[in-house]
């Protein structure tokens, strides 16, 4: 079987021979919910095309994204090997298909294989390394910076320069005011680097905005790139 999302592709075979009859194939819809915070984690998303946001929300009705996750990796995995609630609520920022996988069988089959338990392993540590990353930047790095980063990781997975976003959506994930977002884009657009219409982003200047981008757009993509190279090993060895 070939899968486009990076964790699913470096699952040994014998591994794969087990949970295989479990993986569903689904369609993620725009702000398609996964789960609550609070929510018990029933299932697992490994990503094709689609994007998942993972936020934060405040008792005040303020939410902020701690992180995003596409084809690099896999959805509620924490939350589904421990068995405890989730903390955040986490739904589909970008439509498309993700595999499903129910976190009981994920459970089972990571408590019987060492070697699937150490892949999962090496994934918690990235969507911990990813959250500690966007908590410095959300804190220390510019709206303008945070903007250019968050339009080229989206960019990368979702593998095109047209992006299905609106500006309030953006402001959400930003955790910024509608007119800040606003003044930004002006900013990008009138340096040549992307176009923007009602539910629609376009990159037009690729390297242009990642002179914009602050160091964490880099330092998410090497943990991508780690991934990835894990990924190449895995199919190496089988």
């Amino acid at each position: 079987m070939n899968f486009r999302n990076y964790l699913l592709a470096a699952i040994g075979a014998s591994d794969l021979a087990i949970l295989g009859p479990h993986l569903t194939e689904v369609a993620l819809g725009p702000n398609h919910v996964l789960h609550e915070a609070g929510d018990r984690v029933n299932y697992v998303y490994f990503p094709s095309s689609a994007v998942i946001s993972v936020v934060t929300p405040l008792i005040d009705g303020r939410s902020v994204e701690s992180a995003t996750i596409g084809y690099e990796s896999v959805v509620g995995l924490i939350g589904a090997l421990s068995g405890e609630p989730a903390h955040s609520r986490v739904f589909a920022q970008v439509p498309g298909a993700a595999i499903r996988l129910s976190a009981a069988k994920l459970r089972e089959r990571s408590m019987d294989s060492p070697v699937f338990m150490d892949l999962l392993l090496r994934h918690v540590h990235a969507s911990v390394s990813q959250a500690q990353q966007s908590v410095a930047c959300n804190a220390l790095h510019d709206a303008t910076s945070r903007m250019a980063r968050w339009l080229l990781m989206t960019a990368d997975r979702i593998g095109s320069a047209q992006l299905p976003l609106t500006q309030e959506y953006l402001a959400i994930m930003l955790g910024v005011q509608r007119t800040t977002v606003t003044s930004i884009a002006g900013i990008l657009k009138n340096a040549g680097l992307i176009g923007y219409r009602r539910g629609q982003i376009q990159i037009f200047d690729r390297v242009g905005l990642e002179a914009y981008a602050c160091e964490c757009y880099a330092a998410l993509r090497q943990t991508s790139e780690r991934l990835l190279a894990a990924k190449l090993d895995a199919a190496d060895q089988a």
